[in-house]
């Protein structure tokens, strides 16, 4: 049986409350109900902590400033719900957390890595700004809008890889395909076990601002959503 599954953000307008699809997520493995609805708690977390305003310009100043005219083809919505993948993405890619001598908790230390040292010379040399963050989460997400605009910019992939390509990219050591989130649908979707939808309600002055997160999870059946978007306690359909 497989264990794969889509993650689908939505953006919630918050006059007409039409929703549309802004990115879709594939996740190869492990895509239980459970994990999704983990994954929920994790976003609203990050949001809550972050006073519902993420820093979403941090990847939108990139995308507009890497895509040009072609930041004008993108979803609505589609800087919010990037933010969210890289977030979990970060969260994919964090160091485990191992038990000290006396018990202790920490949060082991990532080698130093060659990618991770010319993103750094290169902040240093241009001067970037934000350098760091102190939540560990959103200092990974700052090292992927930081890839991309130093080590990893679009004009070096634009005449052979999508857009979405080029996103996940910023998210791996190397070209090798990992197996965690990956952006975009595929060509013959496969049959997947869980198709997880996210609604992001944004702040009608604030575009980057999201008042609330809620989710549906569904069969691979899209006609299984209810017309209605439900919160993370609505369940799971067979």
């Amino acid at each position: 049986m497989p264990t794969s599954g889509w993650y689908e953000y939505y953006v919630v307008d918050p006059d007409t409350r039409t929703r549309s699809l802004a990115l879709a997520v594939y996740k190869p493995c492990d895509a239980f109900p459970e994990h999704a609805v983990h994954e929920c708690v994790l976003l609203r977390d990050q949001i809550a902590r972050n006073h519902r305003r993420l820093p979403v310009e941090w990847l939108d100043d990139l995308l507009r400033e890497q895509l040009g005219t072609l930041y004008g083809l993108l979803p609505r919505g589609f800087s919010v719900a990037a933010f969210l993948f890289l977030i979990l993405r970060a969260q994919e890619d964090a160091p485990v957390v191992d038990d000290g001598p006396e018990g202790e908790r920490f949060r082991a230390t990532a080698p130093e890595e060659p990618l991770r040292r010319a993103v750094a010379e290169a902040m240093d040399a241009h001067g970037f700004q934000p350098r760091r963050h102190v939540d560990p989460i959103l200092d990974q997400v700052l090292f992927y809008v930081a890839t991309g605009r130093f080590v990893r910019p679009w004009s070096h992939f634009t005449r052979t890889w999508s857009v979405l390509k080029w996103l996940q990219y910023l998210t791996q050591r190397t070209l090798r395909n990992e197996m965690g989130l990956t952006t975009g649908r595929l060509k013959a979707p496969r049959h997947v076990s869980l198709v997880a939808r996210f609604f992001i309600h944004c702040d009608p002055v604030d575009p980057f601002g999201i008042t609330r997160l809620s989710i549906k999870l569904c069969d691979s059946d899209p006609r299984s959503l209810l017309d209605e978007p439900e919160d993370i306690h609505s369940g799971y359909r067979d």
